[in-house]
C-alpha cells in the first residue's frame, strides 16, 4: 500500500511558523496527502516567506508568546477554514498548544504533536536530566539549577542556559569565577541551568514512535555545519546503533506519540543527551532525503495506519540549498504573486 493510501484523507492541515527551517519539508509531505488543503500561518506578511507559495490559504497571527491572543486567532482560523489537523513547528508554539489542548479536542481538531507530559519534560533541561540521570542506557549531560550551591564548586568552564531555552538562545559561557559570580547576580530569579562545557560532535536523531504499538523508526546524522542558532546545514547520515537505541529508550520513557528530535554530544564513552525537542527538527528534510518521510509517519501516529519500518540510511552528506524567490504585490487585492524562483 502506498504512502497516500495509508495516511490521513480529506483533511485540512494548519501548519504554523511557515518561515521556519522545517516548514518546506513538512508542507511538501502534506502535499502528497490526497484531497487535502494546507493552511499556513505566520507572524510575518505572506510575501516575506517563500514557503507561502506552497499553501492553499495563508493567515497572519500574533506571536505565540502572546498565548491567549495567539490561541484565539488559531481557533478562529480553524473554524473559518474547517481545519482538521494542526501541526506546530516551533517550540514556543508547542508550549502554547500544550496549554490549550482541550480547546482543540472539544472542536474535533487533532493536534499532531507530542503528548503533554512529553512536552513538559522535553522543554525543561533540568527535568530532562532528572528524568534520565539514573537511566542505565541514556546519559544526559549533568545539569544543575543556577542557584544550586553545588555550582560554586564545579570545574570550569561551564555553560549557562535557560531551562526552557530553544535554538541556542540565551546561552552564556562561564570561563572563570568572575563570570559565574556576575551571571548569578544578573540572572537571579530567572530559570537558568548550568552544564559543563564539553567538546564533541553534535549528532541529531529524528525519531517517530506510534504509542499504541510501541513501534519506532529513527534516522541519525552528524551535523558538520550549523548556524549560530544550532540548525544543521550540512550533515552526514550515520549508522550508529548507540544513538538509535538511546533515542528509542528516550521515546519509550517519555511515552512519545509522533515525531520529535533529540540532540546528542558524541565524543566520550557514550552519547550524551544535549536536548530533546518535541517537534520536527530544522533538518528533518535530511531524513526525507535519505528515504524516510518523518512527516508522513508522524501523521500516521494520529490515525490508524502503521508507520513505515526503520532502515539504515546510506552514509551520504547532505547540504541545505537556498533558492531566491521574489514576490510582487498583485494590483487587485494586494495578494503576492510569484515572479521568479
Amino acid at each position: 500500500m502506498d504512502i497516500q493510501s495509508r495516511t490521513v484523507r480529506s483533511s485540512t492541515f494548519l501548519v504554523t511558523a511557515i518561515g521556519s527551517f522545517c516548514a518546506e519539508a513538512v508542507i511538501g509531505s502534506l502535499r502528497r496527502v490526497p484531497q487535502s488543503r494546507i493552511v499556513g500561518v505566520s507572524t510575518l506578511p505572506r510575501e516575506w516567506s517563500a514557503t507561502s507559495r506552497m499553501l492553499d490559504v495563508f493567515h497572519r497571527v500574533p506571536p505565540a508568546r502572546e498565548v491567549p491572543a495567539y490561541i484565539v486567532r488559531i481557533l478562529e482560523i480553524c473554524q473559518l477554514e474547517q481545519v482538521s489537523h494542526v501541526l506546530p513547528l516551533i517550540d514556543i508554539e508547542v508550549d502554547a498548544f500544550t496549554q490549550y489542548r482541550e480547546a482543540f479536542a472539544e472542536r474535533g481538531i487533532v493536534l499532531c504533536m507530542a503528548p503533554a507530559q512529553t512536552v513538559r519534560i522535553a522543554r525543561d533541561k533540568l527535568q530532562v536530566y532528572e528524568t534520565f540521570r539514573d537511566h542505565p542506557r541514556v546519559h544526559p549531560i549533568p545539569t544543575w539549577a543556577l542557584e544550586d550551591p553545588a555550582v560554586q564548586d564545579l570545574p570550569l568552564p561551564l555553560h549557562a542556559k535557560p531551562r526552557d531555552g530553544r535554538s541556542s538562545e540565551g546561552l552564556a559561557r562561564i570561563l572563570d569565577a568572575d563570570d559565574l559570580s556576575y551571571l548569578r547576580k544578573k540572572l537571579r530569579g530567572r530559570p537558568y541551568v548550568i552544564q559543563p562545557l564539553l567538546d564533541g560532535d553534535v549528532c541529531v536523531v529524528d525519531i517517530v514512535r506510534r504509542r499504541d504499538t510501541g513501534q519506532t523508526a529513527a534516522m541519525a546524522r552528524q551535523e558538520l555545519v550549523r548556524t549560530s542558532n544550532g540548525a544543521g546545514v550540512t550533515v552526514r547520515m550515520l549508522n550508529e546503533p548507540a544513538l538509535i537505541d538511546a533515542a528509542a529508550e528516550i521515546a519509550a520513557t517519555l511515552d512519545l506519540n509522533g515525531c520529535i528530535n533529540i540532540e546528542f554530544l558524541v565524543g566520550g564513552d557514550w552519547p550524551l543527551v544535549m536536548d530533546i525537542n518535541p517537534r520536527f527538527s530544522g533538518g528533518v528534510v535530511f531524513s526525507h532525503l535519505s528515504g524516510y518521510d518523518m512527516v508522513t509517519n508522524h501523521l500516521r501516529c494520529f490515525g490508524d495506519a502503521a508507520i513505515d519500518p526503520a532502515f539504515v540510511p546510506p552514509p551520504l552528506i547532505h547540504a541545505r540549498r537556498y533558492v531566491e524567490t521574489t514576490f510582487t504585490m498583485a494590483a487587485d487585492h494586494g495578494a503576492p504573486s510569484l515572479l521568479a524562483s
